[in-house]
């Protein structure tokens, strides 16, 4: 008998995938429509020297890269305009109204994303 070192679990056959139900989806958009406008505030807040949104951001970030793969890729323009702000804190470069904008942006997909979900 011959001893095979191979983890079922490395295959790719094996992986386990898991997705979001429509359902669950819809509150995911939610939960990071609310997210999006807190981390307006935040950036605003921070501009006025009133804290600091790095860490707040980097967990923000995170949780919407995961959101991402749970909703089977339809947050990657999201996830795309917000990396924008946060890649090498770039949004503390910026302008209010070109954050704002990158912001309200991403929230009007998610709008339309909650809207397709009935």
């Amino acid at each position: 008998m011959e001893n095979k070192d191979i983890n079922p679990l490395d295959s790719e056959e094996s992986s386990v995938r898991i997705r979001f139900s429509p359902e669950e989806e819809k509150d995911c958009y939610r939960n990071l429509r609310s997210q999006l406008i807190k981390l307006l505030y935040m950036i605003e807040a921070e501009q006025k020297g009133d804290g600091n949104a790095d860490l707040w951001f980097y967990g923000f970030m995170f949780e919407l890269a995961s959101s991402n793969t749970l909703c089977s890729n339809k947050l990657t323009k999201v996830v795309v305009k917000i990396h924008g702000l946060y890649d090498n804190n770039q949004y503390k470069n910026m302008t209010h109204a070109q954050i704002k904008r990158q912001i309200m942006e991403s929230k009007g997909i998610l709008d339309h994303l909650i809207g397709d979900k009935k």
